[in-house]
């Protein structure tokens, strides 16, 4: 479970700007809070708001890059290869300073803080800590070509030494199987769900391809069926006459007909809008299912609002988020500005600085709203910034 993010020196975010999942005091949707260790409650979903160019999408490419530099091909960058070092461009002196990543989540029950520091060379700093009885303890830090640990130093001394400057710590001890780094690597292997457009089909028809009785492939279909897109069954096949991609057939079946035939249309030949859920909904039921945190840009993008608040409310629902997934979205969908569905802490916006050109990131919650306001139209007129200001006469 996500506590919080934080990122600085990341494209459009100069300063540190954190996003936080904790709940605040406020009374409504009390029954959808996630409860981290009976003390700390979160909230299941986040939506960020603004303006085009404003940086929301910077915020999730900020925690893209950081899963990147730990489960994905940065983290197995060769030696002298350059880190994905993106920094702010519009100061001269941040183009030559280090971008900081921190992120603090529970993994079976425990709590973890992690955060590391780097340009374009190396790793600057590194820092791991949990609270494994309720108490803070270092795990190891790492900051001027000099480690330290708490546990088998020795050894871990040595797994050090065999880590390249521009490589992670967390990354080389996960390879040589350190205990002590484990946990928190499986975090990000496990749990951090970045939904990228490239690979979404690809992760729903390795669903689809699984046996019937299997569970995620139920609860897809399933979805697939109750989205109203006149699909009644999917199925994937291969041959060389699909030059080596997997073949999606959507079954579609007309209602009151003499005889119960069902006709079978290609996934490219569907509208874009079935194709974007068919696309969405496969990362959606492994999240509910694994528990994981997913990230989403643009999520109401080629698709009805309806079906939009339909994903939305699958993880706000516990009886169906009965695992804890949390969801972290952009969108430009007014619709979801409704204090029916989410609370003050579950929406936040992003504005430009127009002196700094540098993102600001703040949530509703820093504003008076009364209970029943209608949050949607004093966005639109500019209660809370983060829309974009049309000049001119």
């Amino acid at each position: 479970m996500l506590v919080q993010f934080s990122a600085a020196n990341y494209r459009s975010v100069k300063d540190k700007a954190t996003l936080s999942l904790l709940a605040g005091t406020d009374k409504e949707h009390e029954a959808d809070l996630i409860d981290a260790n009976g003390k700390k409650r979160l909230v299941p979903v986040v939506a960020v708001y603004g303006a085009n160019s404003s940086g929301k999408s910077n915020i999730l490419l900020a925690m893209q890059t950081m899963h990147d530099m730990i489960t994905g091909p940065s983290a197995q960058l060769l030696k002298e290869k350059k880190l994905p070092h993106d920094p702010f461009m519009f100061s001269e002196p941040t183009q030559a300073m280090p971008t900081e990543l921190e992120v603090i989540f529970y993994y079976n029950g425990v709590k973890y803080a992690y955060s590391f520091s780097y340009d374009a060379r190396q790793i600057l700093t590194e820092d791991l800590y949990h609270w494994p009885n309720g108490r803070e303890a270092l795990i190891f830090s790492r900051g001027k070509g000099r480690y330290e640990f708490r546990e088998n130093a020795g050894e871990q001394a040595v797994l050090a030494s065999r880590t390249p400057a521009n490589r992670l710590y967390l990354v080389s001890s996960n390879e040589w199987n350190a205990p002590q780094t484990e946990l928190a690597y499986k975090w990000f292997a496990e749990k951090l769900l970045p939904c990228n457009e490239q690979d979404t089909p690809d992760r729903t028809i390795a669903a689809i391809r699984e046996p019937k009785q299997n569970p995620i492939r139920g609860r897809i279909i399933d979805e697939l069926i109750l989205a109203d897109l006149g699909i009644a069954d999917v199925g994937v096949t291969d041959g060389p006459e699909y030059g080596g991609r997997p073949n999606v057939l959507m079954a579609h079946k007309p209602e009151g007909g003499a005889m119960p035939i069902s006709f079978q249309l290609p996934l490219e030949q569907e509208s874009k809008g079935t194709r974007r859920f068919f696309s969405r909904i496969g990362p959606w039921i492994m999240a509910l299912e694994k528990g994981g945190v997913l990230l989403v840009d643009e999520i109401e993008s080629s698709l009805h609002p309806m079906m939009t608040r339909r994903l939305v409310e699958m993880m706000q629902n516990p009886e169906i988020n009965k695992n804890h997934a949390q969801l972290i979205f952009t969108t430009h969908d007014a619709m979801l500005l409704d204090l029916s569905l989410l609370r003050r802490d579950q929406i936040w916006f992003t504005d430009k600085d127009p002196k700094t050109l540098a993102t600001e990131l703040f949530s509703l919650w820093d504003f008076s709203v009364r209970k029943g306001e209608n949050v949607r139209k004093g966005y639109l007129q500019g209660r809370f910034g983060a829309i974009p200001f049309f000049g001119g006469g």
